[in-house]
């Protein structure tokens, strides 16, 4: 017999606040902050029906570990929590200024959790929180302008999140993990990222195939089309978003930005499913913009006639 009590099998949650010690946040910008988020996830749980009482609840400083009762069922907090989540930030960032507005992270994950004299003891809980820290989820979030970043451990995403359409489950893309020593995959939904401006169509792609595949050359054009493809810090944090990292690694890095892209187009396409594996990643960055739409129609063409 353990002289201490068993595990039990929970829901785990852990979320912070981004940028929580910008250097435009005064004292009170940080009280508001801090304030407002206890708010933005008590409301949340309200709305969605899971009494706050019955939780074990950790404050880490700039964000909180949340346990939830096993018998809360996973597949109705997916369902709801992330918009119900939403819907509180957007209400509280709407009556606040920019250093006091808040953007969140938040990730799911479910594993064994013991409970000791000072607190949860589980390895499940410490890899929630490596998730938290995933740095594509971090650069993704921060390139986008989304509010809330929701971060599914693998398991999770396939156990349950697909499992419900009410999910979304494909709103989700799949994100490297490396930190410390986790090194896995997670799921990525982002909520809240500005959109193409109201009532203005996005223009179509002018790519017109014609009956013919892409050339390599109209890839590279319209890679270098697309901000975060062209730039070199935001093509730094995209390679590192890759999902496959043998893809990542055999870029042969290229001072000039044209040159770089290049070898990038190059080394995607040795690898199959590779070109649509970097737009997958571009669209994290940069979704639903003219030039990647643009770009994912000449990818089309160009895998559609497996050109090598």
């Amino acid at each position: 017999m353990h002289s201490y009590a068993a595990a039990l099998h929970r829901t785990i949650m852990a979320v912070d606040v981004a940028g929580y010690n910008d250097p435009k946040r005064t004292m009170a910008h940080l009280h508001e902050v801090h304030e407002g988020l206890w708010a933005v996830l008590k409301g949340t749980f309200a709305e969605t029906g899971i009494p706050w009482d019955v939780c074990f609840v950790e404050n880490t400083g700039d964000g909180a570990m949340i346990l939830l009762p096993p018998e809360i069922a996973k597949a109705d907090l997916v369902a709801q929590f992330p918009e119900r989540m939403h819907a509180e930030l957007r209400r509280y960032n709407a009556v606040h200024s920019d250093p006091a507005r808040m953007h969140l992270r938040l990730a799911l994950n479910a594993g064994e959790v013991g409970q000791g004299g000072h607190g949860s003891v589980s390895k499940a809980v410490s890899f929630t929180f490596r998730l938290l820290d995933a740095p594509g989820a971090k650069a993704a979030q921060k390139a986008t302008g989304a509010e809330l970043a929701l971060i599914a451990a693998d398991a999770f995403y396939h156990d349950v999140v697909t499992e419900d359409p009410a999910a979304a489950p494909g709103e989700y893309r799949r994100i490297p993990v490396a930190v410390k020593e986790t090194t896995t995959t997670a799921w990525l939904r982002l909520l809240g990222a500005p959109q193409v401006e109201a009532g203005v169509p996005a223009p179509r792609p002018r790519f017109d195939p014609g009956g013919r595949p892409a050339t390599f050359a109209m890839v590279v054009e319209a890679l270098l089309a697309v901000t975060c493809v062209r730039n070199a810090e935001s093509r730094r944090l995209l390679l590192g978003m890759v999902p496959r990292r043998e893809i990542a690694a055999a870029v042969p890095h290229q001072a000039e930005d044209r040159l770089h892209v290049i070898e990038l187009a190059r080394t995607c396409e040795r690898y199959e499913g590779g070109l649509e594996e970097l737009l997958a990643t571009v669209r994290l960055l940069d979704p639903g913009s003219p030039q990647v739409e643009e770009l994912a129609a000449v990818v089309a063409s160009r895998s559609g006639f497996r050109v090598r």
